[in-house]
């Protein structure tokens, strides 16, 4: 289909910018409002269409010049047409309208990231399985841009992609590897071959790293933060609302990036966590710096019983969100106090309105939003309810 042109006239999430073209809403990505634009068509329904942005005829006033060459092709970032500023409106207007999809009305605290550029200490890298190339994924595609520079990657991250793009030891079959580079600079690799992690010949499994609660081992391919500067501020406030806990339930607690800080409060800490090298790991960061207080208990918490003695409950839970069962464990618990940390405001907002559904003993007392990935619509978020 040839190109159309649209006014791009307000935002809809994920961030995508919204006009219209003979009566149907046409969703265009990397927009701002008052950006006229030719868009070739991907999608076409009977009251939408959406589209890829080809041409900016007339810039909108709050369009900035983007620094990123791959920015066009590559699916890691979308925002960065976008001012600072009016990336965290936009941000915030999203979440808010994501909240009030479920009935939920609540001011936000929206937190800016400390480094706009260079915050990113995690990555999955792919590599183009005909060229060779290592980049990240088109976006909506699963064709590869090669990039050998990045605006968002941390330096040691960036170390790491020289090294895949020049390595000559790669496994064949390799088509992803996972990168995790620590605040002290140290990087770490795993590569995918088939449904397999393994290591990379002289690049490290794993590195350490210290949010000021002692040394923690994370390994490249497991899970851990994004951006150290936000997970720090996201540490003080956790604290903050846990300041009078004493027994602690932390679900989906992984190798134990909040572990060790609540540890330093609670009487007894006791953690869920599904993959077992995970919780595995997590025993050893905690006994490593000499904390007593702490289980790990390795399986589903769906299938696990909370302690009868809870006042506290903590839950980090992937992009999916709490199972139906797990909202039930936490109205039946004793909780007095909830703090949900999400990377998905979408589906956050289902549980809490799940929870409220269930037992509306919970309000909410605050909910804070934090700017994890600059440059991008992703958004981590804190809410602290009370009962």
């Amino acid at each position: 289909m040839k190109t159309i042109s649209v006014v791009i006239e307000k935002y809809a999430p994920p961030g995508n910018g919204l006009g219209f073209y003979q009566g149907k809403a046409v969703f265009v990505p990397r927009t701002v409002v008052g950006d006229e634009v030719l868009v070739s068509p991907e999608k076409e329904k009977k009251r939408y269409i959406i589209g890829r942005l080809e041409k900016v005829v007339k810039p909108g006033l709050k369009r900035r010049e983007v620094l990123c060459p791959h920015y066009a092709e590559c699916g890691g970032c979308d925002l960065l047409h976008l001012a600072y500023s009016d990336q965290l409106e936009l941000k915030k207007d999203m979440l808010l309208q994501v909240l009030a999809g479920a009935g939920i009305q609540t001011g936000v605290n929206m937190i800016a990231a400390p480094d706009e550029f260079h915050y990113r200490h995690r990555a999955l890298f792919r590599r183009d399985a005909e060229t060779g190339g290592v980049g990240f994924l088109r976006r909506r595609s699963h064709q590869v841009v090669a990039v050998p520079e990045c605006l968002v990657l941390a330096p040691a991250l960036l170390a790491l992609l020289k090294e895949l793009r020049v390595s000559s030891a790669l496994p064949e079959k390799m088509l992803s590897c996972h990168g995790l580079a620590s605040s002290s600079g140290t990087f770490a690799a795993a590569v995918e071959v088939g449904s397999c992690c393994q290591a990379l010949s002289g690049i490290l499994e794993s590195v350490t790293e210290n949010y000021g609660f002692g040394d923690l081992e994370l390994a490249a391919s497991g899970f851990a933060q994004v951006n150290p500067a936000i997970t720090r501020l996201m540490i003080n406030d956790l604290l903050k609302h846990c300041a009078d806990a004493c027994e602690v339930a932390e679900l989906y607690g992984g190798s134990g990036t909040f572990s060790l800080p609540l540890a330093t409060i609670a009487r007894h800490l006791t953690v869920y966590e599904s993959d077992s090298a995970a919780a595995a790991r997590g025993r050893r960061n905690a006994t490593r710096n000499s904390f007593d207080n702490v289980c790990f208990i390795s399986g589903r918490v769906e299938r696990k019983t909370l302690p009868d003695s809870l006042d506290t409950l903590v839950v980090d839970p992937p992009r999916s969100g709490l199972d139906p069962l797990v909202v039930e464990k936490i109205v039946k618990s004793k909780a007095s106090q909830l703090i949900y940390i999400s990377c998905n405001p979408a589906t956050l907002a289902r549980d809490l309105a799940r929870l409220k559904e269930l037992d509306n003993g919970f309000i909410f007392d605050s909910l804070t939003a934090y700017d994890m990935y600059a440059g991008t619509t992703h958004l981590e978020v804190m809410a602290y309810l009370k009962r």
